[in-house]
């Protein structure tokens, strides 16, 4: 309660700081009369009737700020939408000094069959999305989002999640396209500084969590935190056909950790140490109309993102991870009389992505205790239990580096036998060039044995990996210990290179009232061993000829794509050696044998290499009544041919095409189309409710599916019936339903912008076995229970005020409240069980514009 009150005494003084008045609303008002008139009320902003179909969202500026989230990252915004689905972890209370967007399920799909675009530029990562381990000898962690994006950046976000068009491909889930947008004034600009902090949030914990949070020597549980995000934007119109809009914003966090667990003391490492997370987002864009109709535009963009770890209960151990990039993108639109009156537009990107690691040291070494190696806690009893352990995994270098040429046609409708058609052609070439490579060999030493003497047997003396102090849990007469076993990762790498081809040809054909969408995309790319032909079909009856209700049809196919991981763990894995040995002999340490490289590389093979695409059906209704706009859609999916690790025999795996999921989503959505008027207040209202069910025979591709327990074909008893194991309930992304209001007030003449964000999810449900079984076609089903969760509801708050202008601008502060009623919401993780998300938590922003 003390680190509330300090806050609000915080926000009081700042604002009497910046000579805003703590009395009462007439105050207010009067002061603003005397200062300049009192705005008015913000204009209309009509987002549903905008909407070509029930499957497309789109978010304007003022709902950005509304949805704006502590992290100010896109998928933050996407709360509202209900066929988007939230990873767990994203609001754990454990972890909130994080700073990577959340991951997002679109209609059921993986998190990483999404398509991400920032003015047409595309922002997927394809290096290996899942690859999320920051602890991974072997692979530096990735993401499906390549840049984090900070949503000051953008005035609108739009998401299509169902009956989308030919002209999108690559992706089995939805489109996110964020767009930043011309200046509309000579010059405007603004700078501010957010923050939060652990002590201005409330920790939800388990049991579990609550005894060892103190103490926590790993990311997993950050007992503290502390985040500070920095603002700075330019925008104008330089000449009046020229604009230019710039950016620089720089995130922080910090988290202190101990370096030890359980409390414990080194006695010759340090105890506290520091992990750091951060990213830059310098941008550039411009806008120029060369003649009327013809309109150019560009950007630049430098997006690190880096985080410092260290590995727990070791000496020796940090280790600094990189991951973001550059990008740059031209984009050209111009009329092409020649061809028909069509508008033809151009776009050309380049990016070059980041997933890499510089370690502090290359070499791994697992000691006993010893007065020698004296920097371990006694965590346990057993041989390992007073461990300790120094070194690092080296460095690594890992790229993506992509350019693509978009191009597209767009004709005015032509009237052909009585029926409108606009037609649209489009075309897509790329390229995408991964490279990963070993700077340093890493080098990893195991087996503590009790050795007499470090003397070889060849001759010399082992100073490295041989000490003579004796081991804890050695008898007083052993002199010391050797490292008896290690891996080689030597020094390499590998580049993979891929080209892509796509092509789309849609034709909206209206007669009368029925508008049909008829539209077929071409992809191939040399990845994938065939080429791929998805069709697009939607059909819009407007019933009363009035465009207030509309009735609509989808029977869509999207084709995923390959990932560069599929191709490259074999790569990886050929740079390792098998493990050695070495003994004592004579008393004296043997040589350590040549090394001889692992054979398991040659296990893993690759399937037929498919492209895993998913089928879609839509029956969907919009209805406009009592100034509201009303949208109910009913979508099911089919995902089909999709990669996983699949264990054919013991030294036989393969990268194959042989997982499913499925999934039924029905939504629910309303939004006034005008704003609710009281007084001097005017609040849009904005409602979405979904219910979700989806199967899968994996949770990512990384799962395994294994031929020797017959996992695809096996059958379980669950809910009172016998299913396959494959076709289990997913267990994430899976709410079964979810409700969200928000509330969006603006007082103008308070200068005043008041959000209310309020969402209610139903119970999470986890698949446990019970231990029994029951027999079943001649064979044994295991038998498994649902465990749930109780329902979780959340109330954000975002309250933007806007202080009295004063010279050029005026200041303003925001501040922001999550989870305002401090509910405790429990959730599943898989390492952890039932664990909670975060309780209240607040962050303020001081700025000034102009």
């Amino acid at each position: 309660m003390s680190s509330i009150l300090t806050l609000r005494q915080s926000v009081l003084a700042i604002g009497l700081a910046f000579g805003a008045s703590a009395a009462t609303p007439s105050v207010f008002a009067a002061e603003a009369d005397t200062e300049e008139p009192a705005p008015q009320v913000l204009p209309e902003v009509r987002l549903q009737a905008e909407r070509e179909s029930v499957g497309e969202q789109r978010l304007d500026k003022r709902q950005i700020e509304a949805m704006n989230g502590i992290d100010g990252n896109i998928t933050s915004l996407l709360r509202i939408n209900p066929s988007v689905q939230f990873d767990n972890k994203q609001q754990a209370s454990a972890t909130q000094g994080e700073l990577a967007p959340a991951d997002i399920s679109i209609n059921g799909a993986k998190f990483y069959d999404n398509l991400y675009q920032m003015d047409g530029m595309s922002l997927n990562n394809d290096i290996g999305p899942n690859s999320s381990n920051p602890a991974s000898n072997t692979t530096p962690p990735s993401a499906s989002q390549g840049f984090a994006v900070d949503t000051s950046l953008l005035c609108d976000v739009t998401v299509l999640d169902s009956n989308i068009g030919a002209e999108y491909g690559r992706f089995k889930g939805g489109v996110v396209k964020a767009n930043t947008c011309a200046p509309t004034r000579k010059l405007a600009g603004q700078v501010s500084v957010e923050s939060t902090r652990s002590s201005w949030m409330q920790y939800k914990l388990s049991d579990s969590q609550r005894e060892s949070a103190a103490n926590s020597a790993t990311a997993d549980l950050q007992p503290a935190f502390e985040k500070w995000t920095y603002r700075a934007a330019l925008q104008g119109k330089v000449t009046e056909n020229f604009s230019l809009i710039g950016s620089f914003i720089r995130k922080t966090s910090e988290i202190p950790l101990n370096g030890y667990g359980n409390g414990l003391q080194s006695a010759s490492d340090a105890n506290r140490k520091v992990q750091k997370r951060g990213s830059d987002n310098a941008f550039v864009r411009g806008f120029w109309t060369i003649t009327p109709g013809v309109l150019a535009d560009f950007s630049l963009m430098h997006a690190p993102s880096s985080g410092d770890y260290f590995i727990a209960n070791t000496r020796n151990s940090s280790y600094h991870l990189k991951s973001g990039g550059n990008g740059i993108n031209l984009g050209l639109t111009h009329p092409v009389g020649w061809l028909g009156n069509a508008t033809a537009e151009h776009r050309l990107s380049w990016n070059r992505m980041d997933s890499s690691r510089d370690a502090d040291a290359t070499v791994w070494k697992a000691w006993r205790y010893s007065s020698d190696k004296n920097w371990g806690v006694k965590t346990g009893t057993g041989a390992t239990g007073w461990a300790s352990n120094e070194g690092g995994y080296g460095d690594i270098d890992q790229e993506q580096e992509s350019a693509q040429y978009q191009g597209k046609l767009k004709w005015e409708p032509l009237e052909l036998l009585g029926m409108s058609h606009t037609f649209q052609a489009g075309l897509e070439l790329g390229t995408q060039h991964s490279r990963y490579q070993r700077n340093t060999t890493y080098e990893q030493y195991t087996a503590s044995a009790n050795t007499a003497t470090c003397n070889m047997l060849g001759g010399g003396v082992d100073t490295q990996y041989c000490s003579l102090a004796t081991p804890w849990n050695a008898a007083s007469s052993v002199r010391g210990q050797y490292l008896a076993s290690r891996i080689i990762f030597y020094a390499g790498g590998y580049e993979l290179s891929n080209k892509t081809r796509g092509a789309f040809l849609q034709d909206d054909v209206k007669a009368g009232d029925v508008r049909v969408r008829l539209g077929m995309r071409y992809d191939t790319d040399d990845l994938s061993p065939k080429s791929s032909i998805a069709p697009r079909l939607s059909a819009f009856w407007d019933v009363a000829g009035k465009g207030t209700t509309q009735v609509e049809l989808g029977a869509n196919r999207y084709y995923g794509r390959n990932f560069f991981n599929f191709y490259a763990q074999s790569k990886r894995l050929a740079l390792q050696t098998s493990p050695q040995t070495r003994t004592l002999s004579g008393g004296l340490l043997k040589d350590w044998a040549a090394p001889v490289m692992a054979s398991n590389w040659s296990w893993l093979k690759l399937g037929d290499m498919k492209v895993p695409y998913t089928d879609e059906k839509l029956l969907g209704i919009s209805q406009q009544w009592g100034g509201v706009k009303w949208s109910a859609k009913r979508v099911l999916r089919e995902g089909r041919d999709e990669m996983v690790y699949h264990v054919v025999s013991a030294a036989n795996f393969y990268w194959d095409n042989v997982g499913r999921s499925n999934s039924k989503v029905w939504t629910l959505s309303a939004e006034t189309m005008r704003p609710l008027r009281w007084g001097g207040s005017a609040t849009q209202v904005q409602f979405g409710y979904d219910r979700t069910r989806t199967t899968s025979t994996h949770a990512t591709y990384d799962d395994s599916l294994s031929d020797l327990t017959n996992e695809l074909d096996k059958f379980i008893y669950y809910q009172g019936k016998f299913v396959r194991w494959a076709d289990r309930p997913a267990d994430n992304y899976n709410r079964p339903w979810t409700a969200r209001l928000l509330l969006s007030t603006d007082v103008p003449a308070y200068r005043l912008k008041v959000d209310n964000f309020f969402r209610m999810r139903g119970p999470e449900t986890n698949m446990i076995a019970t231990g029994e079984a029951l027999p079943f076609d001649g064979d044994v089903a295991k038998v498994y229970q649902d465990v749930s969760t109780s329902k979780s509801f959340t109330w954000d708050m975002r309250v933007q005020y806007a202080l009295p202008k004063t010279g050029w601008g005026a200041g303003f502060v925001n501040l922001g409240i999550e989870n305002v009623s401090n509910r405790s919401n429990p959730l599943f993780d898989a390492g952890n069980g039932v664990v909670f998300e975060k309780g209240r938590q607040f962050t303020l922003e001081l700025g000034y514009r102009f």
